[in-house]
């Protein structure tokens, strides 16, 4: 990569050194809200809507994991293009694409076969963010100082989360008082708002790349690029040991979420729609008070509490399993589901925001974007291999004997992460 030319690289720190919450912090905190209410509404409600038409969780975990695969293979390039092209830019590109396949969503619905319609987009929409997450991340580099990093990823952290309990709630009762089709009506407004607000608002300071060049040059940088980043995780011990506990995490844990929950709250015990939208929010309430918690007391999250904290994510999960024993009411059960899930969500969002300010404090400025990107690919290789996994088992396994099999492979996973660490590098 080209060095940064000096006028640009003095821009980009005086844009630092101010604090926090600058003013163009904040504007590209509002993207990310407005960019993640619309996506979060539409991959809430798609696959909810497949399951409520087929009853089916192991087809729901099959569109879950096939809706993924575009998000392992673009993410390091996503993660590359964050370091090569205009941020700003590309962030509104990507949210007006996401518009623009809901309304194209609208259009053909009555007149594709809705599994691969739902399919389909899930893939793009999963697409979309692929590219804009390692773009945000790639962004705080530029608009926030070094020691200030772990508290910009947990604001983010916590908006997302925010986002995340208002936007299955509010698609789920839009969902159940009108339909699927003013779900996806209204995040494509919410996309394409966010679009709008990324050009007047956001301002990301560029370093320099050198004259432009074409495309065979610039997908032969993007090669040296994730080359690069590939090598640097390999030389770095303790960066593998995070990335394999979020492998971990991904695989065993976070998709036997995705798939028990909606299962459990719609087919289980027969609740709505709207109910699955307020688990959803209260699950999204844990990761955000977990956001706070870390932005409040940095501190007390470190490398070495990694394991721990996964652990103690994993254990919250054996309550529901009482749960089921004990054939709780259904309103009882409900609440402990959502309560212990969002319990172990927020300890997870911990977990996710201390590796990610890790990896950004111990990663060289001119290849985060790149490494953020191929780390996150690399976990998101688990994500559709743990749900396609776990939708047959929920089908013909009772689930008090998968959530015991959940707690012990995660047990294990970090008792072997914690001894294979190495003191701070």
């Amino acid at each position: 990569m080209n060095p940064p030319a000096h006028d640009q690289t003095s821009s980009m720190d005086h844009s630092k050194g101010k604090g926090l919450l600058t003013l163009p912090f904040i504007a590209l905190l509002t993207t990310e809200i407005l960019s993640n209410l619309g996506q979060t509404c539409l991959v809430f409600a798609l696959p909810l809507h497949l399951l409520n038409i087929s009853g089916s969780a192991s087809l729901y975990g099959m569109v879950s994991a096939l809706a993924v695969l575009p998000s392992i293979l673009l993410t390091p390039l996503g993660g590359a293009l964050a370091d090569r092209l205009h941020k700003q830019s590309t962030m509104a590109v990507l949210d007006i694409l996401s518009a623009l396949t809901a309304f194209l969503y609208i259009l053909i619905s009555r007149k594709i076969d809705p599994v691969f319609l739902t399919v389909a987009c899930m893939m793009l929409f999963n697409a979309y963010r692929a590219c804009y997450s390692p773009t945000v991340q790639a962004a705080l580099h530029c608009l926030v100082d070094r020691k200030d990093l772990t508290r910009a990823s947990a604001l983010v952290s916590q908006a997302i989360s925010l986002v995340g309990m208002i936007g299955p709630i509010l698609a789920g009762m839009v969902m159940g008082f009108f339909g699927i089709m003013q779900v996806v009506g209204v995040a494509a407004l919410v996309c394409l708002l966010s679009a709008v607000w990324i050009k007047i608002a956001v301002r990301i300071p560029e370093p320099a790349q050198g004259p432009s060049q074409g495309p065979g040059a610039l997908v032969s940088h993007l090669a040296e690029d994730t080359k690069a980043a590939a090598q640097f995780l390999v030389r770095h011990g303790n960066l593998k040991v995070v990335i394999g506990l979020s492998l971990a995490a991904n695989l065993i844990f976070a998709s036997y979420i995705n798939v028990a929950l909606p299962y459990m709250v719609t087919r289980t015990l027969g609740l709505s729609n709207a109910m699955q939208g307020l688990a959803e929010g209260i699950l999204a309430c844990g990761s955000l008070l977990g956001a706070i918690l870390v932005s409040i007391r940095p501190s007390w999250f470190y490398l070495q509490r990694i394991p721990l904290l996964l652990s103690g994510s994993a254990l919250v999960l054996l309550p529901i399993a009482a749960g089921l024993l004990l054939h709780l009411p259904t309103y009882a059960l409900f609440a402990l589901v959502a309560g212990c899930m969002a319990l172990a969500a927020g300890i997870v969002q911990t977990v996710n925001i201390t590796s990610m300010s890790y990896e950004q404090i111990h990663t060289p400025a001119m290849l985060i974007g790149k490494v953020i990107g191929l780390t996150n690919s690399l976990c998101m290789c688990a994500i559709p291999l743990g749900q396609a996994a776990f939708g047959p088992l929920i089908d013909h396994c009772p689930m008090t004997q998968i959530i015991t099999g959940v707690v012990i492979v995660t047990l294990l996973t970090c008792l072997a992460a914690r001894l294979a660490m190495r003191p701070e590098e």
